[in-house]
C-alpha cells in the first residue's frame, strides 16, 4: 500500500480546479515530533531547514539501559536451526547403504560419501564444513548446513553435539558501556548504582567478580572480589588457578579457540598463590598470545589447515584429560608451548609431537598374498589418524617431486620436508629400492622409521617383497649405519615408532603429502 502524504496548504490566491471532488485533509495542526511545544513549531514552508544526514538541534544521542536480571531469571537459546530430523535420508535409501566401518561409524559408497546413523534411529549424509567440523549435509548442498555431529564413544552411532559446547563458539556480543552526560549521577530506587570504571581495557578481568549468592566452592577470592574458576579436576590444592568470565561456562575446545582468535582479552587468566599468606593475585601476563592453531603452525609450518585444526584439537584433549578445559591443561599447555620455544626435554611427548598423538592403522589383507593400509580420508578428523602436508606450502619442490620416480627422489624430498618441519634426518641410506627414512626430534627420545609410497587413491600395497625392506642384513645398505643403530637402541627401550608417508593423489581432493603410524610391519 502506497504512503498517504499530507496535502501542502494551499497559498493564498491559488486554486486547485485541475482536481475536482479532492477534499482538503489538511489538519489544523501537523502532529509534533515528542518533546515540541506548541507554538514553537518549526517553519515547514521553508524546505531543507535541516541538511538530510544533518542532526535536528534537539536531537539526543540513543541510551541504552542495562538493568539487572534477578538471579532466578530463566534464560534460554533461541536457534532457529533446523531441526535434525529435516536431515534424515528415506528408509528405501538407507535399506542400500552398506554396513558402517568397523572403525569409523560411515556407511561410505562408491562416490566417496559419508552416511552415519544416529542414536535416535535416524540415518543423514555427513559434511566437512570449511573450519573443519563435521555437520548434517543435504544431498543437494555443497556446504554442509545441518548441525555438528560427534561419534558417540565405544559405539558406531552418532549424536548431535551438545549446545553448550557449541553455542558461542563461533561469535559473542560484547556490550560497551558509553555514558552519557549526567550518567549515575543518583541511584534511584530501580536503578543500580554505577561501578566506577576500574580499567576494563587494560585489565577487563578486573569486570568478573561474582556476586556472593553465585559463589560455588571452587570461586576464589582476590582482593575481597571472587572469581568464577575454570574447573581445578584433581588438583584443588595447585598453586595456579585461572579466574574466568563468568560469562563463559565451560570451555571446550571451540570455544577457547574463539576466545583466543576474536577476544584475546577475555580468555582466563592466570593467578598464583604468593607466600606467605598464600593470598591470590593475577598474573599480568596473558596465558596464551595466539590461537592454540597458531602455535603449531609456528613448529609445523607446512601441516594443511585441516591437519593443524585437527592437531591442536587432539592436544587440547590429551592435556585436559577431556574435551572440557581445566586449570591443570591449561598449565600443561603452556609448558608444551614454552618447551617448544625453548627446545627443552618434554615430559609428555605425545602432547609435543604430533606424530605421537596418531591413532595406529592396522595392516589387513588384500588381494593374494598383498597387504593393505588403508589411508584414512584427508576431511576426517575423529580421531586423529593421519598428518596431512599442503603441497601448496612447497609447490616447487612438490613438482619436482611428482616428476621424478626414483627411490633417492622420495627419500630427499621427505627428508627436506620433515627438516623444515622441525624434525632431525639420519644420512639417507644408498640403496635405490624400498625408500625409508629415520628421523627424530628434539624434546623427547622416540625413534621414527618410515617408509616411502607414492599413493593414487586410498590404499597402501604391500607386496611380499617388501619384507625385505626390514631384514637387518639390508638395514645399513637402506637406511644406513648411524640410523641402525638408532632403530636398534629405541626398539630394545620400546621406543620406535612405524609409519608409512609419502604423496599421495585423489580425484575429488587436492594433492597432498601424507603421514600415518601403523603397527609393526615385520609381523
Amino acid at each position: 500500500m502506497s504512503p498517504k502524504y499530507p496535502s501542502r496548504p494551499k497559498a493564498p490566491g491559488s486554486t486547485n480546479d485541475s482536481t475536482p471532488g479532492r477534499r482538503d485533509t489538511t489538519a489544523d495542526h501537523l502532529p509534533r515530533r515528542p518533546g515540541i511545544l506548541p507554538g514553537h513549531e518549526p517553519d515547514l514552508s521553508q524546505p531543507h531547514l535541516y541538511p538530510e544526514h544533518s542532526a535536528a538541534p534537539d536531537a539526543q544521542p540513543a541510551a541504552v539501559e542495562i538493568t539487572d536480571l534477578p538471579a532466578s531469571t530463566h534464560i534460554s537459546r533461541i536457534t532457529t536451526d533446523h531441526p535434525i530430523s529435516h536431515y534424515y535420508l528415506p528408509p528405501k535409501m538407507v535399506d542400500r547403504l552398506p554396513a558402517p566401518d568397523p572403525l569409523t561409524g560411515f556407511r561410505s559408497i562408491s562416490s566417496r560419501r559419508k552416511f552415519v546413523d544416529l542414536v535416535d534411529g535416524g540415518t543423514v549424509l555427513l559434511g566437512t564444513d570449511r573450519h573443519g567440523h563435521l555437520r548434517v549435509k543435504r544431498l543437494s548442498e555443497l556446504e554442509p548446513s545441518g548441525p555438528r555431529l560427534e561419534r558417540v564413544e565405544g559405539t558406531l552411532a552418532w549424536r548431535q553435539v551438545r549446545a553448550v559446547s557449541i553455542g558461542t563458539g563461533d561469535s559473542e556480543l560484547i556490550i560497551t558501556r558509553h555514558p552519557l552526560a549526567g550518567d549515575g549521577l543518583e541511584a534511584g530506587t530501580s536503578r543500580r548504582p554505577r561501578i566506577p570504571d576500574t580499567g576494563a581495557s587494560s585489565e577487563p578481568w578486573k569486570n568478573w567478580g561474582i556476586a556472593a549468592h553465585h559463589a560455588s566452592p571452587g570461586d576464589i577470592s582476590i582482593e575481597g572480589v571472587r572469581y568464577k574458576t575454570v574447573p581445578r579436576v584433581d588438583a584443588s590444592d595447585h598453586p595456579i588457578a585461572y579466574i574466568k568470565n563468568p560469562a563463559h561456562l565451560i570451555y571446550d575446545f571451540d570455544l577457547f579457540q574463539a576466545t583466543l582468535r576474536q577476544h584475546i582479552e577475555q580468555q582466563p587468566r592466570g593467578a598464583i598463590q604468593v607466600p606467605p599468606t598464600h593470598h591470590w593475585e593475577v598474573d599480568p601476563r596473558l596465558p596464551f598470545d595466539r590461537t592454540l592453531t597458531d602455535y603449531v603452525a609456528a613448529y609445523f609450518p607446512e601441516l594443511s589447515d585441516l591437519s593443524l585444526l585437527n592437531v591442536a584439537r587432539k592436544q587440547f584433549s590429551l592435556a585436559n584429560g577431556s574435551d572440557i578445559a581445566t586449570g591443570a591443561g591449561l598449565t600443561t599447555l603452556r609448558q608444551v608451548f614454552t618447551d617448544w620455544k625453548t627446545s627443552s626435554v618434554t615430559p609428555r611427548p605425545e602432547l609435543a609431537d604430533p606424530l605421537l598423538m596418531l591413532s595406529v592403522l592396522q595392516t589387513i589383507p588384500g588381494k593374494g598374498s598383498h597387504r593393505i593400509v588403508e589411508l584414512p580420508d584427508p576431511a576426517d578428523q575423529v580421531p586423529l589418524q593421519r598428518l596431512q602436508f599442503d603441497s601448496q606450502k612447497f609447490s616447487g619442490e612438490w613438482r619436482y617431486f611428482s616428476s621424478s620416480l626414483t627411490a633417492g627422489a622420495i627419500k630427499r624430498f621427505m627428508k627436506d620436508l620433515l627438516t623444515r618441519n622441525g624434525y632431525t634426518v639420519f644420512e639417507l641410506g644408498p640403496a635405490h629400492t624400498f625408500p625409508t627414512v629415520v628421523f627424530t626430534r628434539t624434546g623427547h627420545d622416540f625413534v621414527f622409521y618410515m617408509s616411502l609410497h607414492r599413493i593414487h587413491g586410498r590404499k597402501v600395497q604391500i607386496s611380499p617383497a617388501d619384507e625385505r625392506r626390514y631384514v637387518p642384513e639390508r638395514l645399513p645398505e637402506l637406511i644406513g649405519p648411524a640410523a641402525m643403530r638408532a632403530v636398534q637402541n629405541a626398539e630394545a627401550a620400546n621406543k620406535l615408532i612405524w609409519l608409512k608417508g609419502g604423496g599421495q593423489i585423489l580425484a575429488d581432493h587436492p594433492d597432498s603429502v601424507f603421514i600415518v603410524r601403523t603397527d609393526d610391519p615385520r609381523r
